[in-house]
């Protein structure tokens, strides 16, 4: 085991059980993978609960295991640095990270498609404007990275606020749309539908691996530890806590969208507000919808400030640490904050999401940026679940304990290794090898070079 450092006295604990369980639904939630579920057919249904089983449950019971064990700052970056070496604990943080990077645009994207609903209804014209995306997503980075930035005590109540509000829509769209199966019946006749997925076709296995992505998150505030009242306790009941209400709203959600509107019908980026707006139309209150595309804009901030602030702690532990530059683990002197790996997240962020920006356009930007982050985003989870086995392994043994995280570990295997496949369809799939696998091995074989740079200092000083 290695040796950790100890950051107690430069972090203020600002969260609180409440705090940590909005935090987590905001990581943890992502409405528009309910549209993509329902668009795809019936049997995502049944992949959502397989995906709950075998990587969800794994992920939740693991995270908790190591935050009782081990609550310290960075999370599954001690956590992997502690059983396999500082080497892996560093690859394993930095492909979490860089994958943020690139996932911070996408998400961006699909903020942006539910402000324009906000202000334009069902208007492509504006959800695809270029200019009023890029412009919408630059002011949104910087005033939530800005916020967290002048401390968790303020920075915080972004992810509370995106918390509540993207429960708000989530429970309307599956209350509103029972009610619109109960007044008109369902958009999909289950009688004939099928239900069970098809694991003979790509495509299934292409369904299992997106929504496995879903349902990861839930690990994000084990990065925070040293800012939170008494981490032992309240990480372990506030993953319990939201991890329910994230499997709620997922499956139940998407049954509910698939009652109320038709899978050829929803739109990739904003079918939660299209099966909302249908249902509210067929009792009269469609002015309401513009609220919910607000609620569900707000909701998506949040959900950015947490995926800002978690991930800016391990920039900030490895500076700590020497592997990355010193000046990443400075704490800021009044907001006691990591401002500088804040300030450097948004920076590359910036630089990333005006190059998705050109020419191309908005849809085109937000599949291939969605795509593009999922192999280097699996491999912390792989260092995460052989961490556990290994922690497990030299000393309790507990044979349920080993079969959770070799359920978990079998599923991000095979979601990496799906993911490295061309899609059915692909027009060039030499080209999608050499951009998704070849990329993400570019980005291991970078994190390398700088852990032998870090090193190669520090021994020659």
């Amino acid at each position: 085991m290695y040796n950790i450092p100890d950051m107690t006295g430069e972090l203020r604990r600002e969260l609180s059980l409440r705090d940590l369980i909005l935090f987590n639904i905001t990581a943890g939630i992502t409405l528009r993978w309910i549209s993509y579920s329902a668009s795809n057919g019936t049997f995502t249904l049944s992949i959502w609960v397989l995906a709950f089983l075998f990587f969800f449950l794994p992920l939740a019971y693991v995270v908790i295991d190591f935050s009782k064990k081990m609550p310290r700052q960075g999370g599954l970056y001690q956590w992997t640095k502690s059983s396999f070496g500082p080497f892996h604990g560093f690859v394993c943080a930095w492909c979490y990270v860089v994958n943020n990077l690139f996932y911070y645009p996408s998400l961006l994207v699909a903020i942006a498609g539910y402000a324009a609903f906000t202000v334009a209804r069902d208007n492509p014209a504006l959800q695809n404007n270029v200019q009023f995306v890029l412009i919408f997503s630059l002011v949104a980075l910087w005033l939530v990275l800005i916020l967290n930035l002048i401390g968790m005590r303020f920075g915080k109540w972004v992810e509370n606020i995106g918390g509540l509000a993207i429960w708000i829509p989530g429970a309307l769209v599956i209350i509103l749309g029972f009610v619109h199966f109960f007044r008109s019946g369902s958009a999909v006749d289950f009688g004939t539908a099928k239900l069970l997925p098809d694991f003979s076709i790509l495509n299934t296995w292409a369904v299992w691996q997106t929504l496995c992505f879903a349902f990861s998150g839930i690990e994000l505030s084990s990065t925070m530890s040293e800012e939170i009242h008494e981490p032992e306790r309240n990480l372990p009941r506030s993953i319990y806590i939201a991890g329910f209400i994230i499997a709620c709203i997922y499956i139940l959600g998407s049954l509910a969208v698939m009652v109320s509107v038709s899978g050829e019908k929803i739109n990739l980026i904003t079918g939660i507000i299209q099966a909302i707006s249908e249902v509210f139309n067929n009792v009269g209150l469609g002015f309401i919808t513009p609220w919910i595309a607000l609620l569900l804009t707000v909701g998506g901030l949040g959900t950015l400030g947490a995926w800002l602030a978690g991930p800016a702690r391990l920039p900030y532990t490895m500076g700590v640490d020497r592997f990355l530059p010193k000046s990443l683990g400075k704490i800021h002197p009044k907001w006691g904050t990591p401002y500088v790996s804040l300030l450097w997240l948004g920076g590359i962020s910036t630089v990333i999401l005006l190059m998705s920006s050109a020419g191309t356009t908005v849809k085109d930007a937000y599949v291939m940026l969605t795509n593009a982050t999922i192999i280097v985003y699996f491999v912390p989870y792989i260092y995460l679940f052989l961490s556990h086995i290994l922690m497990n392994w030299k000393t309790e043994r507990k044979i349920g304990s080993l079969l959770l995280a070799a359920a978990g570990l079998i599923s991000t295997l095979i979601a990496v290794i799906l993911s490295g496949i061309p899609p059915a369809g692909e027009q060039n799939p030499i080209k999608y090898v050499l951009l998704v696998d070849g990329g993400s091995l570019v980005f291991i074989l970078v994190s390398m070079v700088f852990y032998w740079n870090a090193t190669h200092k520090t021994a020659t000083v």
